[in-house]
């Protein structure tokens, strides 16, 4: 492919359908999905055996979005990895644990700081007083400053004013459905933000108590179990859990199972660090969303990341223009990517391209 186009041969070569973006602009860009997708009929997570004693707790696919998390089983304790986007999602997971173990939650990793990874915390917290919460020192920071994107504590306010808006926006929509299968999703999602809503008022934001500035290994009884800093990424704390015996890494939202969000993104440095990442002996992916994963999904993820990369290089080279980008470049990729990243009600490729194609053309190309 040349990378010398002009403006007209790029606009001829790749074509201009619009790829459709459906979400509601008062809703975080983070984790949002179309207001009349399915709403999962079951349990908030399933858990599914990884290895002896570790465990992804898979979230089902819902409007209000929760992360997956790693269940890891010790020989005094457990250590879980993500804490949700709620208290409730949190307690659910708790009970499931229960089940296999009465052994405490020692340790709460949380992977970054968006919001789906660890307003749950307090859930965790409250089950006894020596629990450990660890992250990194980005991660803390972010959770801690003013808006920093799309998590924190000032995201919990935000989110205060917001959802009342998302839930009437729900209401218009149940109003306007075309059809009765449409209106009963929509009734489903506006009861997932009602029920968020009231979470949200009485939530009790609780904070890691450990932060790490370079990776570590947590020697617990039974586990060797490494928190890697491999590098900026999908935010600039992400941490990896790896397991060298076990050969499993749980890799919070810097490797996912659908399209990933790039707005409190490095994608430069995002490729970088899933080299760094590759380079471990690991043979299994517990994500931050969707299912377990085989390692040669990092190649597959990663090549989508080196691939937007390198077109919004090469049309902004030929003179096209943001909008021209946004409406092309879906379509220049979908061969390779859209059926793959398109697997679940939400994060879908449609879905979340254009908004891809711009913050790469903001952080790369404009480096704002």
């Amino acid at each position: 492919m040349s990378t010398h186009w002009t403006r007209r041969q790029f606009l001829t070569r790749v074509g201009a359908a619009a790829a459709a973006i459906q979400a509601f602009d008062h809703l975080d860009a983070c984790c949002v999905f179309a207001a009349d997708a399915q709403t999962a009929e079951k349990d908030l997570f399933e858990l599914k055996k990884v290895a002896d004693g570790v465990y992804a707790a898979v979230a089902a696919p819902r409007y209000k979005v929760n992360s997956n998390a790693a269940v890891i089983l010790t020989n005094d304790g457990v250590v879980v990895v993500d804490s949700h986007s709620k208290p409730s999602a949190a307690q659910a997971l708790y009970r499931e644990i229960q089940g296999m173990t009465k052994q405490p939650i020692r340790k709460v990793i949380n992977t970054h700081f968006h919001w789906d990874h660890w307003q749950g915390n307090q859930v965790y917290a409250a089950q006894g007083s020596n629990l450990e919460i660890i992250t990194s020192e980005s991660t803390k920071e972010n959770m801690t400053k003013p808006d920093a994107g799309v998590g924190g504590l000032s995201f919990i306010e935000k989110q205060l004013v917001n959802v009342p808006k998302e839930i009437e926006q729900l209401k218009n929509d149940i109003q306007q459905a075309s059809s009765p299968e449409q209106k009963a999703r929509l009734e489903a999602n506006l009861q997932q933000a009602e029920a968020y809503l009231e979470e949200l008022k009485h939530l009790k934001p609780t904070l890691p108590t450990r932060t790490l500035t370079s990776s570590v290994t947590l020697n617990e009884q039974g586990r060797e179990i490494q928190v890697l800093l491999l590098g900026r990424a999908h935010t600039s704390g992400d941490v990896f859990i790896y397991m060298p015996r076990e050969k499993v890494v749980a890799t919070g939202d810097a490797l996912i199972d659908w399209m990933p969000f790039l707005g409190d993104g490095y994608p430069e440095e995002w490729v970088q660090t899933l080299t760094a990442l590759e380079k471990y002996d690991f043979t299994h992916i517990i994500p931050g969303h969707g299912e377990v994963l085989p390692k040669e999904h990092l190649v597959f993820y990663r090549g989508y990341l080196t691939d937007l990369i390198a077109a919004v290089k090469q049309a902004a080279a030929a003179g096209a223009s943001l909008d021209e980008m946004k409406k092309a470049l879906g379509d220049q990729l979908a061969a390779k990517y859209e059926q793959a990243m398109s697997k679940y009600p939400l994060g879908r490729y449609r879905d979340r391209i254009g908004q891809n194609v711009e913050m790469v053309y903001q952080k790369v190309v404009k480096k704002a």
